[in-house]
């Protein structure tokens, strides 16, 4: 048997590696691979499972379910999400309350009503619009304080929500009817934000 040459050696081992990343690539070849449909799933899945803290999950996840490619899986975008969706929400209602109330011949009761309604909901919007900018710098070791602002300031949004429902308890009429209607929405997704945000807070 002749002895193998340097030319026969390179040639074998050229063989030898080329045979090994052909079964690495084989190997690979048959793993899954996470499609975008995969992700959207995910991120959905993951969304869907963080509603269950909240009261009314069925309306988180409809509402947030549009935000998935944002959100992600990251919990802080999903609360995030969530406030930028009450204050829209907010934002919208007060527009309709006071629409709702122009030209209308309304009673002393009613006009009272509607006006601390929306002395309410604008302090809402304000306090809502503080704990997202206070949502974007929660870095550092001031984490529990300003979890502690945003968490106080949501909780006041709610508040001001429910005074806004409670001012018109008294009233009777399609009016009442039609702006209760409009304010337990916003109120729903307030409290869904703070449920959301106090869940990482506690995490």
């Amino acid at each position: 048997m002749q002895p193998l040459t340097c030319s026969m050696l390179s040639l074998l081992a050229i063989i030898i590696f080329l045979s090994n990343n052909l079964t690495i690539i084989i190997a690979t070849s048959r793993l899954p691979l996470q499609t975008n449909s995969d992700s959207k799933a995910t991120n959905a899945d993951f969304i869907k499972a963080s509603c269950q803290v909240t009261k009314y999950a069925d309306l988180c996840f409809q509402t947030l379910s549009p935000y998935a490619a944002t959100i992600n899986i990251n919990p802080m975008e999903l609360a995030n999400a969530a406030l930028s969706v009450s204050l829209k929400s907010a934002k919208s209602t007060s527009k309709i309350v006071r629409e709702l109330a122009k030209g209308r011949d309304l009673s002393m009761r009613d006009g009272q009503a509607v006006a601390d309604c929306l002395e309410n909901m604008s302090d809402s919007v304000d306090e809502i619009k503080k704990s997202m900018v206070e949502m974007k710098d929660l870095d550092g070791p001031e984490f529990n304080e300003k979890m502690g602002n945003v968490k106080t300031w949501v909780s006041a949004a709610l508040t001001d929500e429910d005074t806004c429902m409670d001012g018109f308890e008294d009233n009777v009429g399609k009016m009442k009817e039609i702006i209760r209607g409009y304010i337990v929405n916003v109120a729903e997704l307030t409290s869904i934000a703070l449920s959301l945000i106090s869940n990482i807070s506690s995490t």
